[in-house]
C-alpha cells in the first residue's frame, strides 16, 4: 500500500534556500515547470546555465537575451534586471507567496 501525499511548502521551500544564481541571460526557456537559462556570470564571463523547478515566473517572455537573473542563498526571491526595469518575483507553493 502506498500513499500519495502533496508535500508540504514549508518542506519544499528549504530545497530552494542555498542556491545562487546571478547570470546575463544568453538564451532563456521559461514554462509552467522549468526555468532553463543559459548565459555567463556578468563578472567573470564564465559560461553558465540555470534549470530548476519554475516557482516564480508567470509571464514566460518576461526575461530576454542580456537580462540578468539574480537569486541569493537564503534567500527566495527570484530577481530580473532589465536595462531600465528590476523586476521582484516572490516563490511560490500552491499558489500562495512564501519567504
Amino acid at each position: 500500500m502506498s500513499s500519495c501525499v502533496e508535500p508540504d511548502c514549508n518542506d519544499v521551500k528549504k530545497a530552494f534556500y542555498p542556491d545562487e544564481y546571478n547570470l546575463i541571460v544568453g538564451e532563456a526557456s521559461i514554462d509552467n515547470s522549468w526555468i532553463k537559462i543559459i548565459g555567463y556570470h556578468p563578472i567573470t564571463y564564465k559560461k553558465s546555465n540555470i534549470m530548476v523547478h519554475n516557482n516564480w515566473i508567470d509571464d514566460y517572455n518576461e526575461v530576454e537575451a542580456g537580462d540578468t537573473i539574480i537569486k541569493r542563498a537564503g534567500n527566495l526571491e527570484l530577481v530580473i534586471h532589465k536595462k531600465d526595469t528590476i523586476i521582484r518575483h516572490d516563490w511560490y507553493c500552491k499558489g500562495k507567496p512564501y519567504k
